[in-house]
């Protein structure tokens, strides 16, 4: 590395100084390079790389972090074998280069070289961004760059989902709260949570507003048993565990239900958390599981085990506690769902019981806020946005799970960012007296 360039901590992924400087060495450097379009955040990847690769990793982090706001957060957890990596041209004959590997070690160099933003010349304008998670703390951000005041309106201290239910084992403290901190510098926080009067006094005091409130409340089974001790959401759980994992109990034998990454995530976490035996239960075969390979991988070394083609008909109990989980057999029907996935058939007469003393319900999300209803929504209860992120109600914008239901960080970070851009268009025409194109 060139002299007083910051030389960065090996990082989780493995990578020293010598490993980096290798593996960027291994990027051809491709023109309209195919792994920065498959990129939701579209961050210069190839760019990247040569900065790491010549040493220079200050501008290797800035550019990540002028396109992705949550850019540690993303260099620990983004699924790579999702995005990036399977597009990198090196894989059509071998290993693809590391990207998501190189990314975390650029931003690591922030810890000992902060990045600071410096926004452009303060417009007036004014803007409201409700929830703190990767989509508002991301279009936060790039408003604050383009001039704008932003207020930023959270029920705690901003991180979202990272924050609140995301693993240590997979998202340390420290590498969220490098995202935090780089962000908080951007817009004003205000804690605390947003209730019907406020929201209409927050609406009526900014020049517009962007909801970024995620979903917040888990789906419930809907059997017989649900309402006994012993039965957790999923983010309930997590939560809990992640704020507090010496005081947290997981149980002797657990039951999670359910079949994408959260689900993986509390299966590891009670393991971790001292329970003896943890199983999880799906109602499809693993091909159709909505999960990543680390995720998987992290649930087999913690020795979860796995129950395929079953579904959950009523949770059974004794004095008020949960016992156990009455089951039934399922097979993979001919008819497809919305995602084009086999929906699967209960099979009479299959019934088994797994004992259980708790039982992880982790079947999906739901809108939580009730502050917002008469903006519209979809069919399946989101609110409806169009093309530009515009909601039903004039300079009022959404973005993040709110509007397409539960995705991956680095999907709402890129939607605050291009929400963002939205609400400033938007703002500048309504300050030089242009009419507001019409809502899609």
């Amino acid at each position: 590395m060139p002299p007083g360039e910051p030389m960065p901590p090996n990082n989780p992924t493995g990578l020293d100084v010598t490993e980096a400087l290798r593996e960027a060495a291994k990027c051809l450097g491709c023109f309209d390079a195919p792994c920065a379009t498959a990129c939701p955040a579209h961050i210069d990847i190839p760019g990247m790389i040569a900065m790491v690769r010549s040493g220079n990793l200050t501008g290797a982090a800035a550019a990540v972090r002028s396109a992705n706001a949550m850019a540690a957060v993303c260099g620990a957890i983004c699924p790579s074998e999702v995005y990036c990596q399977p597009a990198c041209t090196r894989a059509k004959r071998g290993a693809p280069v590391r990207i998501r590997e190189l990314h975390m070690f650029a931003t690591m160099s922030e810890r000992m070289r902060p990045i600071r933003p410096v926004p452009a010349p303060a417009t007036g304008k004014r803007v409201a961004v409700l929830g703190g998670g990767p989509a508002g703390l991301a279009c936060a951000f790039a408003l604050a760059m383009r001039g704008h005041a932003v207020d930023l309106y959270n029920d705690g201290p901003p991180g979202g989902v990272p924050h609140r239910s995301i693993p240590p084992f997979r998202l340390p403290e420290e590498v969220l709260l490098q995202d935090t901190a780089f962000l908080s510098s951007c817009c004003t926080l205000h804690e605390g949570a947003v209730e019907r009067a406020a929201y209409e006094s927050i609406v009526a005091s900014h020049d517009a507003v962007f909801i970024a409130v995620g979903l917040g409340r888990d789906r419930r089974l809907g059997i017989p048993g649900e309402q006994l001790r012993g039965v957790r959401p999923v983010l309930e759980f997590l939560e809990q565990a992640r704020r507090d994992p010496g005081a947290s109990h997981a149980g002797r034998r657990v039951v999670v239900v359910g079949g994408g990454n959260v689900s993986l995530d509390a299966a590891a976490t009670a393991r971790r958390l001292g329970a003896a035996g943890v199983v999880l239960l799906y109602r499809r075969t693993a091909e159709e599981m909505r999960a990543w390979s680390a995720e998987l991988e992290e649930a087999r070394r913690q020795g979860v085990e796995f129950l395929f083609l079953s579904i959950p008909v009523e949770v059974t109990g004794a004095g008020g506690n949960v016992a156990g989980l009455r089951c039934r057999r399922t097979r993979l029907g001919e008819a497809l769902d919305s995602s084009g996935r086999r929906i699967p058939e209960e099979i009479p007469g299959s019934e088994f019981l797994l004992p259980a003393d708790t039982v992880i319900v982790a079947i999906g999300q739901v809108l939580g806020a009730a502050w917002i209803p008469e903006l519209a929504r979809t069919r399946a209860g989101y609110i409806l946005v169009d093309t530009e992120f515009r909601t039903s109600t004039p300079g009022v914008f959404a973005g993040g799970d709110a509007v397409g239901g539960e995705g991956t960080i680095v999907l709402s970070v890129a939607q605050g960012m291009r929400a963002a851009g939205a609400i400033h268009e938007h703002i500048m025409r309504k300050r030089d007296g242009e009419p507001s194109p019409r809502r899609a």
